[in-house]
């Protein structure tokens, strides 16, 4: 009786042993799972978005933090045909808008500093038409920008988990009505 006693505890002990451990991988596998999701939940994503709408909107390039985290930028750089200009150390606007064909006296710039973060929702100026006298006329030096060749905008950005992302779009707005408005403009 005794012996059958002692196996039975044995028995016991062995099977919850062998409980513990499948809870203790369970338990693993819901760690890993929450800092997944964790991570997934404050992750970034820029979108880099021309604007036309007209004298009292937005009307420029625009840099947007869609996604459910902060950015942090890391690196910057805009092209024009076979002009760059990279970094994050000043604005080079007028040397990428000159060699486009594109008057930089009819914007107003703006380029992200090194490190800076833009939280969820923020949306970021980065070229826009001026305000001041002279805006109609700027509106032509827009449609140059969104409508003709325009410009590449290329960002590699991170997360607060360090994880990098890269996004590269162009300035151009892809609409027959714009294209057709660029055509009766410029002819080209």
């Amino acid at each position: 009786m005794k012996l059958a006693r002692f196996k039975v505890e044995q028995v016991v002990a062995v099977l919850a042993f062998l409980i513990s451990i499948v809870a203790l991988f369970f338990a693993w596998k819901q760690v890993e799972i929450s800092q997944e999701h964790n991570r997934l939940s404050v992750t970034p994503m820029l979108k880099v978005t021309p604007y036309a709408e007209g004298k009292p909107g937005r009307n420029g390039i625009y840099l947007t933090n869609v996604g459910l985290g902060p950015a942090i930028i890391k690196e910057f750089s805009v092209r024009t045909g076979n002009v760059v200009a990279s970094g994050l150390e000043s604005a080079q606007w007028s040397e990428i808008l000159t060699a486009a064909g594109i008057n930089p006296h009819c914007f107003a710039l703006a380029w992200p500093r090194a490190d800076e973060a833009i939280k969820a929702g923020d949306e970021l100026l980065l070229l826009s038409v001026t305000k001041a006298e002279g805006f109609d006329i700027c509106l032509a030096e827009l449609l140059k920008l969104i409508g003709g060749q325009g410009v590449n905008i290329s960002i590699r950005y991170e997360s607060f988990y360090g994880e990098s992302r890269h996004v590269s779009e162009s300035s151009q707005i892809k609409s027959k009505a714009v294209n057709s408005l660029h055509h009766q403009f410029f002819g080209n």
